[in-house]
Parts: structure tokens; C-alpha cells; sequence
């Protein structure tokens, strides 16, 4: 009993994350808001945004198939909320290391790589690997790639998502019984990564509106710049 109250409560922490989230959902990045002399301050403004709304719709998802116990699909949503969560946190990384080195062209290349950056053709740019944002998240949050290992295994035709989710050998009738239903995945295995990804996505998040403000005040007191 204790651990499906325990359950719910994640549960709820869950929806009362994702719809914060979608309720602080930004409309516009509105250039005349920022300095003209640099493109710098739009491009990592307008990367912090488009972040929360990736983060936020595929959160609302991911609650409402944890809520019907559809898990496997919760686990794989997951796991591109992880994915999208390591990179706001490379991108809080980046801007403060920016203050450090003063080097706009290794932050331009980063922005650049991170919003237009596609491995199909669709731009000329290729992208980051995603294991490199989840390796940094994890120096500084140990245990974050291993969690973020854990999701893979069900993002993958693994056992985990496959056999481990959907069958269940009965030895004594000697078949393969079929279906989620027989082999129920410990939620949690998805949930706690979930709530937990979305405390670390709401505290680098907000803390990157102050460093964009000083990015911003940094050009806008440069005489000539990028």
C-alpha cells in the first residue's frame, strides 16, 4: 500500500510540474527587446524557449500515459524530456563559461549547432550528440546518465521493452502469455527520472533568465560586436 500511495503522489507532483510548465509558456522572443548590437542574446534566448515548449508538451504526454499505465510509451517520452533537459543545462553551462573566456565564436557555433542542427539534410549543420549534453548533466548530477541508461533500454527493442514488457513465460502451461498487463513494469523505473528531470529542467531554466539578462547588458555595453 505504501508504495502505490507513494505512486499517486509522484503522480500528482507530476501533472502540478507539466502544468506549470505550460502555464509559463513564453508566445514571442521579440528582438526590440534585446540589444541590436549582437545576434548572440536572440539566438540563446530564443534556444531557452523553444526548450521549455519541447519540454512542456512532451510532458503533458508523458503524465497522461503514466495516469492509464501505458508505460513503455511514458518511458520513451521520458527520455526526450532527459534528453531535452541535459541540453538547457548545457546551454546554462555555456553562457557561463561565455563570462569566463569572452570567446563569441565558440558560443555562436553552439547555439547554432543546438537550434539548427539536423542530421537528415534538413540544414547544412550538424547537430550535437545528445549523450555529450547527458555526460555533462552527469558530472555535475552523478547518476543522471545512468538514469537516462535505464529509459534507453525501453526506448530500444531491448528485453526490457519488449519481453520484459509484454510477455510472461507460465511455465506450467508452457506459453508465452501477451500484453502489459502480464508483466507490469515498475513505474517508478519511469516516474521518479520524470519528476525528478523536470526539478532540474525548472531550476536551470529559471536560472538562465539572469544570465541571459547579463548576456544581453554584456553587448549591449560592447562598442562594436558580433
Amino acid at each position: 500500500m505504501k508504495d502505490k500511495k507513494s505512486e499517486r503522489e509522484y503522480l500528482v507532483e507530476a501533472r502540478v510540474f507539466a502544468t506549470n510548465i505550460f502555464a509559463s509558456l513564453p508566445l514571442t522572443v521579440v528582438a526590440a527587446d534585446l540589444t541590436w548590437k549582437s545576434k548572440i542574446p536572440f539566438k540563446a534566448v530564443s534556444l531557452r524557449e523553444v526548450l521549455i515548449h519541447r519540454v512542456s508538451e512532451l510532458s503533458m504526454v508523458a503524465v497522461d500515459l503514466y495516469e492509464c499505465n501505458k508505460l513503455v510509451p511514458a518511458f520513451i517520452i521520458t527520455r526526450a524530456v532527459v534528453e531535452t533537459v541535459a541540453m538547457t543545462y548545457w546551454l546554462n553551462q555555456k553562457v557561463g563559461e561565455f563570462f569566463k573566456t569572452k570567446d563569441i565564436q565558440k558560443l555562436d557555433e553552439f547555439l547554432m549547432k543546438a537550434m539548427h542542427g539536423s542530421r537528415d539534410d534538413t540544414t547544412p549543420i550538424e547537430p550535437y550528440n545528445v549523450l555529450t549534453a547527458v555526460d555533462k548533466m552527469d558530472k555535475k548530477h552523478n547518476g543522471f546518465r545512468k538514469m537516462y541508461g535505464w529509459l534507453c533500454e525501453f526506448t530500444h527493442p531491448n528485453w526490457s521493452g519488449v519481453l520484459g514488457a509484454y510477455g510472461k513465460v507460465d511455465h506450467k502451461k508452457h506459453c508465452l502469455k501477451l500484453g502489459s498487463k502480464n508483466n507490469r513494469v515498475p513505474v517508478m523505473l519511469g516516474l521518479g527520472p520524470f519528476n525528478a528531470s523536470l526539478k532540474l529542467f525548472e531550476h536551470y531554466y529559471n536560472k538562465l533568465s539572469e544570465q541571459l539578462d547579463s548576456l544581453n547588458e554584456y553587448f549591449e555595453n560592447q562598442d562594436e560586436s558580433k
